[in-house]
């Protein structure tokens, strides 16, 4: 039997109706396909937070500064943001990443590609070459958690305008008009500019839908790929 054979195997010879604990049991036998052992040990976790900053914020698309970006990093480093909070609940350590934060922060853990991401509205937010580097340097930051001990690894995203990035439009196929919300909380004048800077930026790179890299590159932000790299670092590490 192979672990989620063995895990569900476990589960169906406890004093219990079968499948009675729904998708408790199903998790566990999904964990434990993924780290390959019926064993299954979930006790040092810890939230990996990519931040990143947009250089689309140059067009009025957010009601602050990349300069919360920093401040809001700080927080997660000294401890004291909602992810800390929340986290301090469930013993789960919180890390922040600095995949090209305009302002580097004290206490992040370096994953760094460049001060930001370059306006999408009017030139492609990166290279393909950093889409990639920083896709690896999550795939990297998660073998780093692993040889730390980690069994269990959350992830999420800070970075000012990050909303505006739009990988969903060109993936999806949709308008800006369709899906494109407020973020933090725009103003109608400045979600009509949102929609504009998103429109821009598809009409002008046309992102590839079948290239995800290529989505990522033209019209993405590091930290966001610094995300799918954690979720791929996952998959290659049986986290």
């Amino acid at each position: 039997m192979n672990a989620q054979e063995q895990a569900q195997f476990r589960w169906n010879h406890v004093a219990k109706p079968l499948n009675s604990l729904g998708k408790l049991e199903q998790l566990v036998v999904q964990i434990a396909g993924i780290q390959q052992t019926a064993d299954v040990c979930i006790n040092k976790r810890c939230a990996l937070i990519c931040c990143g900053d947009h250089g689309v914020v140059a067009e009025g698309v957010s009601q602050s500064g990349s300069e919360v970006t920093a401040l809001v990093a700080q927080s997660i480093v000294a401890g004291t943001a909602n992810i800390n909070l929340m986290a301090s609940v469930s013993g789960t350590e919180v890390y922040a990443l600095d995949f090209g934060m305009a302002t580097p922060v004290a206490g992040t853990m370096d994953c760094r590609i460049a001060a930001g991401t370059r306006n999408m509205a009017r030139e492609p937010a990166m290279t393909r070459a950093q889409a990639e580097q920083a896709v690896q340097a999550g795939i990297d930051a998660v073998a780093r958690m692993k040889a730390r001990g980690y069994q269990l690894i959350a992830t999420g995203e800070m970075g000012i305008g990050n909303t505006t990035a739009s990988m969903a439009c060109a993936l999806m196929r949709c308008s800006p008009e369709d899906i494109t919300g407020r973020g933090a909380g725009l103003s109608d004048a400045g979600l009509q500019r949102k929609k504009a800077a998103i429109q821009r930026a598809l009409s002008i790179h046309h992102p590839n839908a079948d290239d995800a890299l290529d989505v990522l590159a033209k019209v993405g932000g590091f930290e966001i790929a610094g995300m799918v790299g954690i979720f791929l670092g996952g998959l290659r590490h049986h986290v």
